[in-house]
């Protein structure tokens, strides 16, 4: 059985920005999309050596080393210091790594750090069936179908991930505002285009908000 049959992630989240370096080899390529496959929504992820290579198919440990240097000086990566973390059963401490999306990310808090859960496709963040009920019936299940909404427009629009749970706060106030499914794909692709022209990050579900006036 192979490793990721095992673990269940057939999928990386890469930086976009790593796809116009062409300066990095086919060895950066691999190991960052190997990191990438495990990183919590703070970039943070705590492969071991081995798992990188049986990601990647290296056979020694060597080539991945090598793979970070280049990737932690031209900044995808970024080491994390070993001693703010608990030792492994083995008393050593475990490796931990941030991916940098932009290259210029503040580090990660203790949260963040701890935060084992990877990034999730749209699909596997506990699904609701969009639909549409407007103010007047059920307001949560509204504000789910625009969390939803959101996040699909988002990963048609860029490609990129954003999680359900740091969008639904801002999406009830969408659902009491009276806003409907349609209005946020509509006001999410707007923005989405709006930022990949200023090399933005992706928006927040709150930045759509913004942009069909509603107060945060």
């Amino acid at each position: 059985m192979t490793y990721l049959s095992e673990n269940k992630r057939p999928w990386s989240v890469m930086p976009m920005r790593v796809f116009k370096d062409r300066t990095l080899k086919e060895r950066e390529l691999r190991v960052l999309g190997a990191i990438c496959s495990f990183t919590n929504r703070a970039g943070v992820c705590w492969p071991s050596l081995e798992t990188i290579c049986q990601v990647t198919g290296y056979a020694e440990h060597r080539t991945p080393l090598e793979a970070l240097k280049v990737l932690k000086r031209k900044k995808y990566v970024r080491q994390l210091h070993p001693k703010d973390y608990q030792r492994s059963d083995k008393g050593w401490y475990t490796n931990r790594y941030q991916v940098l999306w932009d290259g210029d990310e503040p580090l990660p808090t203790y949260e963040e750090m701890q935060r084992a859960k990877p990034l999730q496709m749209v699909d596997d963040q506990e699904a609701v069936p969009i639909e549409d009920k407007g103010v007047t019936g059920d307001v949560e299940l509204l504000s789910h179908s625009l969390a939803h909404a959101y996040l699909a427009a988002v990963q048609k629009a860029t490609g990129q991930v954003r999680l359900f749970d740091n969008e639904i706060a801002h999406a009830r106030k969408l659902a009491a505002a009276g806003h409907s499914v349609d209005d946020i794909i509509a006001a999410t692709l707007v923005v989405c285009d709006q930022a990949i022209e200023r090399r933005a990050g992706v928006p927040a579900l709150a930045d759509v908000a913004r942009h069909i006036g509603v107060v945060q």
